[in-house]
């Protein structure tokens, strides 16, 4: 005799939820999904982090071309993005919606980061510029088909309000943990055994795109597709429809303009972070920044996996909304640091603000994720279909397009500078001063804006739990 689904009710006022054992993620469950997170965060970011040393301050290709070839391809991810989704969402395969495309993707990720930097000597700008654009491109369709089912994987783990944020700060962790390799990238490429920067990113690149490969498949391995039962009985979902009715989910469009806004924010001026530490705190000295710029990055992931306790705790205590706008506080003032704390006299001072920056961008990535499967939630109590990833592929478009807006305009920006780099450590003062303006005021603003929308959210831990109830409700009543 089947038994009728166990519904959530809101906990009675004044008392805080207890997650439900069958509700909880088991921990090699979610150390699967940190493997995978490790792996994503690395595609993610790795060639925006050194495209530049290799390709503009190594062989001399103009910034606006670089910035150009890493614009292009984004913009492509975010088209290739929804239809992605969708197939993930409409696969009925053995193995699942999700396993076959994380596999694939992270196979031909792992592949094609080391082939974007085999590159030699000696070739123009122009055919530079065609390698890194066309590896590019398919490096980032390949990532699309990864990244669409990783997501909605972490989004399907648990169906309880505190357990996916629990979730989804494993992934915040492990991607931290790859963010301090990535911030290594430099320094790796800058050891004596290398003759030059693109010599030792060949290298590292080759290790890189191996550790994608292994670690981006262990979700397939390892996790469990909990939905995988009740979708084989859902009909497809036509992408044009769905896409429609996923972004007419209004707490979603709210998430949307915090993602895009934040992407702007932050990667528009991100690349000058690289530019003020060597050309104005280091004088010119690549290597000696590079050590600096090690830190840097290790200071800020250490920050984001120290901050994840507390932001659980505050999440589970205070609620999403009102922890993620407080945490946006800390890169707020962080921020406005920058132009006190990037100082030539004191080069580790720029790790001040760097603190503040990861343990309020921690919460940002964890909640938001977390605030997205909510979401999902909405989405079937309206529609009647769960589209984990296709609500994944518009998030991740939103994303995608600040961030290409961003690239395409860092190149520009550092150009409009009036950095040269034929200088090398004699650049214009005037130069290094709207660099270093620019660098603090853009993303505060992103910052200042983004407070704003998140207090505004509709969803707290009593709408979400009362969604739920009524959506167990109403499977009970149709099984």
């Amino acid at each position: 005799m089947k038994t009728a689904p166990r519904t959530t009710p809101p906990p009675p006022p004044g008392i805080r939820h207890v997650t439900a054992p069958e509700d909880r993620v088991p921990v090699a469950q979610k150390l699967a999904y940190g493997g995978g997170a490790f792996a994503d965060n690395t595609m993610q970011n790795g060639i925006n982090t050194m495209a530049n040393p290799v390709f503009n301050m190594t062989l001399a290709v103009d910034p606006g071309m670089v910035s150009t070839a890493l614009a292009l391809p984004r913009l492509w991810d975010a088209v290739v993005d929804p239809f992605v989704g969708s197939a993930s969402d409409n696969a009925r395969t053995r193995w699942g919606r999700r396993k076959p495309f994380i596999v694939t993707g992270s196979i031909l990720c792992g592949l094609l980061f080391a082939l974007v930097w085999m590159v030699p000597h000696g070739w123009s700008q122009w055919g530079y510029f065609s390698h890194f654009l066309a590896m590019s491109l398919l490096f980032y369709t390949a990532y699309a088909v990864f990244a669409m089912a990783f997501g909605a994987l972490g989004m399907e783990m648990s169906p309880d309000y505190h357990e996916r944020t629990r979730v989804m700060a494993y992934k915040t962790f492990f991607g931290s943990v790859s963010g301090i390799s990535t911030a290594w990238m430099l320094w790796l490429s800058q050891r004596p055994c290398f003759s030059d920067t693109l010599d030792g990113m060949r290298w590292v690149g080759a290790g890189i795109g191996l550790t994608i490969a292994l670690l981006g498949i262990l979700p397939a391995l390892f996790i469990k597709e909990r939905t995988q039962a009740a979708v084989t009985r859902q009909k497809k979902l036509p992408l044009i429809k769905s896409l429609k009715e996923a972004v007419g989910v209004k707490p979603f469009r709210l998430l949307l303009y915090s993602v895009a806004l934040m992407a702007v924010g932050i990667f528009m001026v991100n690349s000058l972070g690289y530019y003020i530490n060597i050309y104005y705190v280091h004088g010119g000295d690549m290597r000696a920044a590079s050590a600096v710029q090690g830190w840097s990055g290790s200071t800020y992931c250490l920050s984001s996996m120290a901050a994840l306790p507390l932001i659980t705790w505050a999440s589970t205590r205070f609620g999403k909304r009102r922890t993620l706008a407080a945490a946006l506080c800390f890169p707020l003032a962080g921020t406005l640091l920058k132009w006190v704390c990037y100082n030539p006299a004191y080069p580790y001072l720029q790790l001040v603000p760097v603190l503040l920056m990861g343990s309020g961008m921690a919460a940002l990535w964890t909640l938001l994720g977390s605030m997205v499967a909510d979401v999902c939630d909405v989405d079937e109590f309206e529609h009647g279909v769960r589209r984990e990833a296709t609500l994944n592929a518009v998030f991740a478009w939103a994303f995608k397009f600040g961030l290409t807006l961003a690239l395409l305009l860092s190149g520009f920006v550092v150009a409009f500078s009036g950095f040269k780099a034929e200088l090398g450590g004699g650049q214009a003062a005037e130069a290094l001063v709207i660099m270093r303006l620019l660098y603090m005021l853009v993303p505060a603003t992103a910052l200042a804006l983004t407070i704003f929308i998140v207090l505004r959210f509709p969803i707290d831990e009593k709408d979400a739990y009362a969604i739920r109830a009524k959506l167990e409700a109403r499977r009970a009543g149709a099984a």
